[in-house]
Parts: C-alpha cells; sequence; structure tokens
C-alpha cells in the first residue's frame, strides 16, 4: 500500500481528532511491514517482532489528540519500535545476533532461467552472511538505509547518532560486501 505524504497526515490527522477507524488502518497497513521488517531483523524471532509491532501500533491509537503532533510519524514509529526491541532483549538479557531477513525478491520463472536464479540465490545468500556479521549498529545503518530506504539524517535521528557515524558504518558494510563479493566472483 503506498500513501502519499499528504495521506498520511491526513490519516494521522483523523485518527487523531475523529478516533477514525479507517485511517487507523491505513495506518496500520501501511506501517506494519517496514515495523515488521525492522522488529524482526533486530530480535529474530517472528511472534515477538509481531507482539511489538502491534503494540506501537495500539500506541498511536491510544495517544489520541497528541498523535497530530507528531511531525514525523515514520520516524516515530521506527524508534519506538527499536526502543521496544532494545527493552526486549535487554530484559530477556537475550543476545543474538541479526536474523538473515533481506527480503528475497521472487523472480517468476518467466524473468529468469535456472542458472540466473541460482547465481542471484548464491549472491543475496553471500551478501545476506557479510550483513548478518556486522556489528549490530552497523547492521541497522545498514538495513534502514538500504532496505527501508531512509536517509542518513533520519537514520541518525532514529538511531541518536551524527550523520558521520552513519556514513562511518555504511562505508564499513558497503566495503566488506564488496570484498565479500569479489572473493566470490573470482
Amino acid at each position: 500500500m503506498k500513501l502519499s505524504a499528504q495521506e498520511l497526515l491526513y490519516h494521522q490527522s483523523k485518527v487523531a481528532y475523529y478516533r477514525d477507524e479507517q485511517s487507523y488502518k491505513h495506518l496500520f497497513l501501511y506501517f506494519h511491514p517496514v515495523l515488521f521488517r525492522f522488529s524482526f531483523n533486530i530480535l529474530g524471532d517472528k511472534s515477538i517482532s509481531e507482539e511489538i509491532v502491534s503494540d506501537t501500533m495500539l500506541k498511536i491509537w491510544e495517544m489520541g489528540n497528541k498523535l497530530s503532533q507528531i511531525q514525523h510519524l515514520k520516524l516515530f514509529l521506527i524508534t519506538t519500535v527499536k526502543n521496544a526491541c532494545f527493552t526486549y532483549l535487554s530484559s530477556k538479557k537475550y543476545q543474538q545476533s541479526l536474523s538473515d531477513s533481506i527480503d528475497n525478491e521472487e523472480f517468476s520463472s518467466n524473468a529468469a532461467n535456472p542458472e540466473q536464479l541460482y547465481i542471484y540465490s548464491e549472491v543475496n545468500q553471500r551478501v545476506n552472511t557479510v550483513i548478518a556479521s556486522l556489528p549490530m549498529k552497523c547492521q541497522m545503518v545498514f538495513r534502514l538505509i538500504k532496505e527501508e530506504g531512509l536517509s542518513y539524517k533520519e537514520v541518525s535521528k532514529v538511531l541518536e547518532i551524527s550523520q558521520n557515524t552513519i556514513e562511518t558504518h555504511m562505508r564499513i558494510a558497503l566495503r566488506k560486501i564488496r570484498m565479500d563479493l569479489q572473493h566470490f566472483l573470482k
């Protein structure tokens, strides 16, 4: 589901002022996939990720008029999910590397031959392995920028680190991916 910035603000206002269920449904369907992927990348557990995302979305329903004061709803939601994930991890004293969950784009059988599918699968698996081996902050920066399409400035706000640090994490991630793929493709 695609919504423009104006449509998002419209639905946000309708939920804030009128508790409009249809607008809430639009917001839920729009943000759920992004928030779930983000949470799952941190936790590696589908059921806990689903619970955290549902709780987060419920919070925006319960905010009432305060919801209208949020200028960047996507950043607010990602930050809320991030904090909930870290709270979960620290409360359970649970340490786990981020899960290998870059969405694999499915090729239709008409679009690629078996050799292309195999090569895509191998390269994608190698990239996922490299990303999973990165330090947690570096992984989060890479995933937020490359998978979720956030800007460096937005990631800086979400993770509460400087843009220079964001750039450093991206350079590290891209260098490691490039180095690994060079060895793989030789």
